[in-house]
């Protein structure tokens, strides 16, 4: 037999006993170890890890669902699906388009938002409850037409659900974003892929935060805690310019946030927040949603950072299961977010400071 037919009987040999294989764990009812790689090779234009998908891919057989692939365009839609065809396990969308990008985001923002920073240094995003997000800015990219910075928006959701998302699911993110950036020309710096999720952050004394991206929480005339013990913060956002910064103040008793304050930077989140005042805010007064204003847990204010907005948000948390029980009023709350704001528009040089006035606004029902 000549050597080229001995090379094709073996080719056929191995061909035929990986068939075998295949199909003999076909019917089989836990996870078939070949369908993350074939969902890697298959879905997202390849971009994604077979290694993480592994991980975050329930053990039951699953089919490709929608695979919409547009890197160039900053633009990809890619799920896996149950057998039934109705619910989707993991999905991973991306967009560059600003209105897309707002759309987007406005599932994050029907009830007061408390994002998780659950991603290590240089990668700019956050957990909403659904999973990670990263927004990252596009330097090569020139504003659209109304002025608005092109950002690239890479969301994951994974069938966990839980507060903090599998590493994983973090690197699936980071490796979407970093093939849309490159491929669409968006000129972000690539992403890190992260070993795992950040350590949560640690509870520091008044004192300890005063050199921190927090410090002015330490300058601030606090309320007394109601448990009566010393309050303690969090410094919750990663870098100086991330696209949402956060800082905590928390009961040292409870070990719990009292009140959050985040900034979000971008003209992006200005739809964000009219939905997110008028589902939580009362306007009974007449008052509009679309500037600062004051409610009993909840406070807006806004500014103008590199030629877009930028909105803070303040919110009080319940000191129990009770949501009526708050740490601190709405009369508490507001010269807090003030300070907040204007330590904010400091650091990154904005202007046009508009703040609530001292009506303060019943929550909704």
């Amino acid at each position: 037999m000549s050597s080229d037919s001995s090379k094709r009987l073996a080719k056929i040999a191995a061909w035929t006993a990986a068939a075998a294989v295949l199909l003999g764990f076909g019917t089989y009812s836990a996870k078939p170890f070949w369908q993350h790689w074939w969902f890697a090779h298959q879905l997202c234009g390849g971009t994604l890890s077979a290694d993480d998908l592994g991980d975050v891919l329930p053990d039951e057989r699953l089919q490709s669902g929608t695979n919409e692939v547009h890197l160039d365009q900053g633009r990809m839609t890619c799920r896996v699906d149950e057998n039934d065809g109705h619910h989707f396990v993991l999905s991973v969308d991306v967009n560059s388009d600003p209105s897309e990008v707002e759309s987007e985001l406005n599932m994050s923002f029907t009830i007061p938002s408390e994002p998780g920073f659950v991603f290590p240094d240089r990668i700019p995003g956050f957990q909403d409850g659904h999973g990670p997000v990263i927004l990252q800015e596009c330097p090569a990219l020139q504003r659209d037409e109304y002025g608005r910075k092109r950002r690239l928006l890479t969301k994951v959701i994974e069938p966990s659900g839980d507060d903090r998302p599998s590493s994983a699911a973090l690197r699936i993110a980071v490796s979407a974003a970093n093939a849309a950036s490159e491929k669409s020309g968006c000129g972000a710096k690539p992403l890190p892929s992260p070993e795992s999720v950040a350590p949560a952050p640690k509870n520091l004394s008044l004192a300890a935060a005063a050199d921190t991206g927090c410090g002015w929480l330490a300058e601030a005339r606090l309320p007394r805690n109601p448990s009566g013990k010393p309050w303690e913060v969090q410094v919750r956002s990663v870098g100086d310019l991330a696209p949402i910064t956060s800082c905590a103040l928390i009961d040292s008793a409870k070990k719990q946030a009292a009140a959050t304050f985040t900034g979000w930077y971008g003209t992006w989140s200005d739809k964000q927040f009219e939905t997110l005042l008028a589902a939580n805010v009362d306007h009974r007064s007449g008052q509009s949603s679309r500037g600062p204003m004051m409610a009993e847990r909840l406070g807006r204010a806004t500014a103008r950072c590199d030629g877009e907005s930028a909105n803070y948000e303040a919110y009080s948390h319940s000191r129990d299961t009770d949501i009526t029980h708050t740490y601190l009023t709405g009369a508490q709350l507001r010269p807090l977010l003030v300070k907040f704001t204007e330590d904010q528009a400091h650091q990154r040089g904005c202007t046009g400071l508009r703040l609530p006035d001292r009506t303060i606004n019943p929550m909704a029902d």
